[in-house]
């Protein structure tokens, strides 16, 4: 019986690195804010095929066109033929040069794959006392990506975000940068409580895929 299965999806690394594990069902967060994971797992192994265009062809055609996200079967199946295709180019490509960085699409993925699953109730966020010095607000990626083509961080720079919310920033510039080291410090404990959900989360996404 399906209840007697265990219930999780796999998806295999293009890099070599550890497996990323879903948990079924891949509902999260609540109300107008809920996720189907499903997708996000789709929407994954698409931009990984932009990352690796080898794989567009025969992913593209086989797996991704008769896909049912509502159902669990469906979806191991798919993710079963992505990781053996990942599988058979991983070994394919072993001692080659592996990118440094994700593409900043697949990079936009990931950071709000980790806010999806690690900001539960984000409305309360913006809950705070009129003129409190705890106002929340969140600058855009694409803003970050106009930043990093400016400052060009080397290796010995170390980035700090003060007043770093939930952690997008400071996420994003480990992931897109060559910086030693990235800090977030924030005050306010809901944000600082989802950011630490989302760092665990978003380290395992940037080295997986």
């Amino acid at each position: 019986m399906l209840s007697d299965r265990k219930m999780e999806l796999t998806l295999h690394s293009p890099v070599g690195a550890e497996a990323a594990v879903y948990q079924w069902p891949l509902l999260s967060g609540r109300g107008s804010d809920k996720h189907d994971g499903a997708l996000e797992i789709v929407e994954t192994i698409r931009w990984v095929m932009e990352d690796f265009p080898e794989l567009k062809l025969p992913l593209e055609n086989n797996i991704l066109s008769n896909c049912d996200t509502k159902n669990f079967d469906s979806m191991k199946k798919l993710c079963d033929k992505f990781n053996r295709a990942i599988d058979t180019m991983v070994q394919l490509n072993k001692g080659l040069h592996k990118p440094d960085f994700p593409s900043r699409g697949l990079l936009r993925h990931i950071i709000q794959q980790t806010y999806n699953q690690s900001v539960i109730e984000p409305e309360k966020l913006n809950v705070y006392q009129p003129f409190s010095p705890f106002v929340y607000g969140e600058t855009s990626y694409d803003l970050i990506c106009r930043m990093i083509d400016q400052i060009n961080a080397t290796p010995d720079d170390v980035f700090v975000d003060l007043g770093s919310g939930v952690g997008q920033v400071v996420l994003q510039m480990a992931a897109a940068t060559q910086c030693k080291i990235c800090w977030g410090v924030e005050k306010a404990d809901l944000p600082s409580k989802y950011a630490e959900v989302g760092t665990e989360r978003s380290l395992i996404l940037i080295f997986v895929i």
